[in-house]
Order: C-alpha cells, then structure tokens, then sequence
C-alpha cells in the first residue's frame, strides 16, 4: 500500500499520488568557447592540465561535482506547487498599488 509523503516546504503530509515532483538540474554551459586552430596550436597541454590540478587538489568531491552538474528532486502539495509555478526561484516580488 503506498504510504503518504511529507511536502519538502511546507512540511505538510500529502495522501498517497496527490503530491508533484519537481526536479531541477544545474550543470554548466556545455558550449566551448570559440578558439582559433592558432590558438590550440600554442597552448600547453601539460602547463593547463597541471594548474587545473593545483586548482582542484583542496577541493571536495561535491565542489568538483557541483561545478559540472548537481541535480535535486522534491516532492510538493498542491498548495506549494501553485506557489512554485508563480516564482521558481522564489525570488521578491514587486509590491504594486492597483489602480480601479
């Protein structure tokens, strides 16, 4: 028998299926910078490869992950898939006075 879910916002208890998932991925831009045949040519490989190391050697697992790719998944009640719909990222709205 499928058990109630809890909303990951509101922390209400949702009856079985009537909850939305919401699923977000952030990675990074997947396109390559423009570069000429000349510069590819004069770059050093081994130089590049061996700083981006030296970048990345007192980096976690998860700052490394999280600069390529992290994705999240969260369960909502109806109430707060309505507010989510409205502002995705939650950020404040303008207040304006109506004008009748």
């Amino acid at each position: 028998m499928p058990h109630a879910r809890i909303c990951d916002l509101c922390g209400r208890r949702i009856p079985p299926h009537a909850h939305y998932i919401v699923r977000i991925d952030v990675f990074a831009d997947p396109s390559m910078p423009p570069l000429t045949q000349e510069e590819i040519d004069s770059m050093d490989f081994d130089k590049t490869l061996s700083q981006l190391l030296e970048q990345m050697k007192d980096m976690s697992a998860d700052d490394l992950q999280d600069q390529v790719h992290r994705r999240f998944e969260f369960r909502l009640c109806r109430a707060c898939q309505i507010r989510f719909l409205v502002n995705p990222l939650g950020k404040p709205r303008d207040k304006r006075d109506g004008h009748n």
